[in-house]
């Protein structure tokens, strides 16, 4: 049985505004490109404003 298709939702710090885009990733920081949102470590920063994935309320879907 094929494992359920992730949907590839982009998040949107509100610290920044910086979006998360699951097909771009963000490679300088470890997290390669179609890596949606779900398997983003929560000890990733946001790329701009250092603010870290596990802090709750930071982070809004934008795609749903």
């Amino acid at each position: 049985m094929a494992e359920p298709v992730k949907k590839m939702v982009r998040y949107v710090c509100l610290e920044c505004h910086y979006i998360y885009d699951p097909v771009k990733g963000d490679p300088k920081n470890g997290i390669p490109p179609g890596t949606a949102w779900e398997d983003v470590p929560d000890t990733w920063r946001c790329p701009e404003c250092k603010v870290c994935k596990a802090k709750k309320g930071v982070f809004k879907p934008l795609d749903e």
